[in-house]
């Protein structure tokens, strides 16, 4: 399958699950004017994805290239190895940790670090996955723009969820939050280096477009977000629709912010920047979805 077939199939998987995700909520559909709102909503989201794939073709648009690891389809099959090897690994010692009844919060989070920094970092010291050759640099007029853009986005959507937050987390201690942003620092850079890094560069290396490449990207970034409860309901279709229908938000909102990431690695090539720019969206999905 191309990468063009699978953008479709996954477009159009993204735009039905957006219009179940309006219509599974309570309220909003009158049985008495079911059919009338079925069709309304089917004509917003249509809207809603046409223009936001027009503004992703605009912002992909051009053909400067920074980073390179020439290696094609190779490096691209040997990432998603690479992320279905840690994610495995998470999940496994998260069983365990359970069964020895340990796993808390704590204990997650030091595994998902755990696995996103030491699994990429050993397939990259043994040469399964090659690290990108910087070809050329931004001006620096072009990454003060796409900084402010970036980070201004960032800073509204954290600064969006402050307002929301649960007061009891706003009155956290200082330790707290200090080892809290800590966490999402590393655990941001290590998501930005293996999703846009290595995964968004290896499918700019296979000559497809860069629509796609992004697209393609997002939408695994948004997948491997999926809660262990989603994995774990798997036998069970009522408990799979309880928790896929509580997910269905989270992972369209990451597949958006993916794409925005990947907009910015595209503009500026900068590590630094959308190590920076995921950090500061992460202190925001951290406290909406607390």
């Amino acid at each position: 399958m191309t990468s063009r077939r699978l953008s479709q199939l996954l477009a159009f998987a993204l735009a039905a699950l957006t219009f179940w995700s309006i219509v599974s909520l309570p309220g909003v559909v009158d049985p008495e004017f079911a059919g009338t709102t079925y069709v309304v909503l089917v004509g917003m989201v249509a809207v809603l994805f046409a223009l936001s794939f027009t503004v992703l073709r605009f912002a992909t648009a051009g053909s400067t290239v920074y980073w390179s690891a020439d290696t094609g389809a190779k490096q691209v099959g040997r990432i998603g190895l690479m992320i279905v090897v840690l994610l495995g690994l998470q999940l496994m010692a998260g069983r365990i940790l359970d069964r020895f009844g340990v796993l808390d919060t704590v204990a997650a989070e030091a595994l998902y670090l755990l696995a996103f920094t030491l699994v990429p970092a050993g397939f990259l010291q043994v040469g399964l996955v090659k690290w990108p050759t910087r070809l050329c640099s931004a001006s620096k007029l072009k990454l003060f723009v796409t900084g402010v853009l970036g980070i201004g986005a960032a800073a509204a959507w954290s600064y969006a969820a402050v307002v929301v937050a649960p007061v009891e987390m706003m009155s956290s201690p200082i330790g707290d939050w200090s080892i809290r942003v800590g966490s999402l620092i590393v655990g941001a850079t290590a998501e930005e280096v293996i999703f846009r890094v290595l995964l968004l560069t290896a499918l700019l290396d296979l000559g497809e477009s860069r629509f796609q490449a992004v697209f393609l990207s997002s939408v695994a970034f948004g997948l491997m977000h999926a809660p262990p409860t989603l994995v774990q309901s798997l036998g069970s279709w009522p408990l799979l629709l309880e928790a896929a229908s509580a997910y269905a938000p989270l992972f369209l909102g990451q597949v958006a912010i993916g794409a925005f990431l990947g907009v910015l690695w595209l503009r500026s090539g900068s590590i630094v920047l959308i190590a920076l720019t995921h950090t500061i969206f992460n202190v925001g999905t951290a406290l909406l979805y607390l």
